[in-house]
This record gives structure tokens, C-alpha cells and sequence, in this order.
């Protein structure tokens, strides 16, 4: 079984819906409007992880095993997992985080989901794109680097738990940048600007499985190795890098999903399928 504890922590998640919604087209706008009110992206982001307890199916969908020594990503392979101990492991052939975000991407551009189903798929979505695009969720190697344990700018504990590698890339990293969520997305905007990020191809999820499983091999470290200054120094810009493409992909998911949809037919969508 494969344990995991926050994609990104929740500032990370917040930055890439803050670049996001920066981004957003004048229709997606509107139309997010609809569904969350005065509410950000921002403030929905981290909603997935906060009902894993009470909804465990749904906890093989934040990543995706691709083992080690695989080429990348397959999908027979990677989201069927009928060893885990969810509840619906053994008949969910879509466990796994990039057939999830397709699944819920199609809800959320279904003009017969009922609103609640379209807010749900919203913050999925939101928090999805933001989880494949951490390199460890990936790998299935040392469970996503939570077996790894390391000394983190010389402590052994983070928190209340002894300091892996997993929840150094979801958290320690941005976190030793001591930037606020504001001061970090205005970095990532701008390091968008100045290495053209928004030209990279928006790709598939697939391909940002495989772009995050590629990325391990760089920031890979052996069990009892030291996170210090140089490897922050060393690894610190494909943080960004990585939520900055997060960023700019939720963007452009939302913008031909929400985007493409003229709010007037958006609006009766709802009205025939309320919230219940």
C-alpha cells in the first residue's frame, strides 16, 4: 500500500491555483463564479486531501505507481491495484491519479452532472493537477519516497513525524524559500515570464506522469541522506518549474471546460440540475 501524506503542502497547492486563476478566460471566470461564489481557487484546493479519512476510496486517486524501472506510465499496469486496501480497490480499474483527472475533467464539461457534481469535479481537478505534478507521486519506488528517511536542514523530525523524502518535496523545500503564498506565486509569475513556461505544450496527464516520473531520477536521495543548502540550491527551481506548469495547465483546463461553455447555457445547465 502505498502512503501518502499531502501532494504539495497546502501553500504549494494554493500558488498553482493562484497562477491559475490569474489565468482564467473571461467566460471560465464567470462560470467558476457560478459554482463558488466569492470562494477561490484557492480556498478549494486543498479539499481532497481533507476527506480522505471519511471517503478512502478515494485515496489511490491523488498518485499514480510507475515502477522505478519502468519506461513510464501504462495504464493497465499503474491504476489497477487490487492489493491496496481501499474499499474499492479491487473493482476500481481507474485508481490512479491520471485517469481521475480525465474522469472528472469530462463531469465538469457535462451539461447533465448536477451542480454539486461539477463543484466536486472542480476541486479535484484543482487539486489533481497540482499532485501529478509533484515528482513523487509518480514513483512507486520507496512508496513515493516515504520509506527515505532524511535529515531535513539538520533535523530528523518534521512535524510529528521522522523528516522522508516525500514530505520534504511536499513541503520543506517551498517552505525554506520562507516566501508567503503572495510573494511565491509573484516569483513563479515571473520566472514564467522570463523562461516562456506558458509556450510549453499543455500536454496530456499522462505526459505529466511521465515528466514527473522523469524527474525523479534527479532528486532521488538513499535512506538516511541530509537535505541541506545545496540540495535545496540544486532542486529549488524545478519546485518551480513544477508548479508553475501545474499552474498553467489547471489554467488551460479550465478555460476549454468552463471556458467553452457561454454562461447563459452554463446558468440553465444548473437551474435543471440543482445542487442537491
Amino acid at each position: 500500500m502505498h502512503v501518502q501524506f499531502f501532494a504539495w503542502g497546502p501553500k504549494g497547492h494554493a500558488v498553482v491555483a493562484d497562477i491559475a486563476e490569474s489565468r482564467l478566460n473571461p467566460v471560465a471566470r464567470k462560470n467558476l463564479h457560478l459554482l463558488l461564489g466569492n470562494n477561490s481557487l484557492a480556498s478549494i484546493a486543498t479539499w481532497p486531501d481533507a476527506i480522505r479519512d471519511v471517503q478512502p476510496e478515494t485515496y489511490g486517486w491523488h498518485f499514480v505507481d510507475i515502477p522505478g524501472k519502468a519506461a513510464g506510465f501504462s495504464e493497465p499496469r499503474d491504476c489497477y491495484r487490487p492489493q491496496d486496501k481501499e474499499p474499492t480497490a479491487q473493482t476500481d480499474h481507474q485508481n490512479c491519479v491520471v485517469d481521475r483527472i480525465g474522469m472528472f475533467r469530462r463531469t465538469l464539461e457535462d451539461g447533465n452532472a448536477t451542480e454539486l457534481d461539477r463543484l466536486i469535479a472542480l476541486m479535484f481537478v484543482v487539486h489533481f493537477i497540482g499532485d501529478i505534478h509533484q515528482p513523487l507521486h509518480a514513483i512507486e519506488d520507496a512508496r513515493g519516497g516515504n520509506d527515505i528517511k532524511v535529515q531535513v536542514f539538520g533535523a530528523d523530525q518534521c512535524g510529528n513525524y521522522p523528516c522522508n523524502l516525500h514530505a520534504v518535496w511536499d513541503s520543506s523545500l517551498i517552505e525554506h524559500t520562507g516566501l508567503s503564498e503572495e510573494d511565491y506565486t509573484k516569483r513563479l509569475n515571473q520566472l514564467i515570464a522570463a523562461n516562456h513556461w506558458e509556450q510549453r505544450p499543455v500536454a496530456s496527464p499522462e505526459e505529466w506522469a511521465n515528466e514527473s516520473f522523469r524527474d525523479t531520477r534527479r532528486l532521488w536521495l538513499e535512506n538516511g541522506a541530509s537535505v541541506d543548502e545545496a540540495y535545496f540550491q540544486a532542486n529549488i527551481g524545478l519546485v518551480d518549474e513544477r508548479l508553475a506548469l501545474a499552474g498553467l495547465r489547471l489554467a488551460a483546463v479550465l478555460n476549454d471546460t468552463l471556458g467553452k461553455i457561454p454562461t447563459q447555457q452554463f446558468e440553465q445547465e444548473l437551474r435543471r440540475h440543482p445542487r442537491r
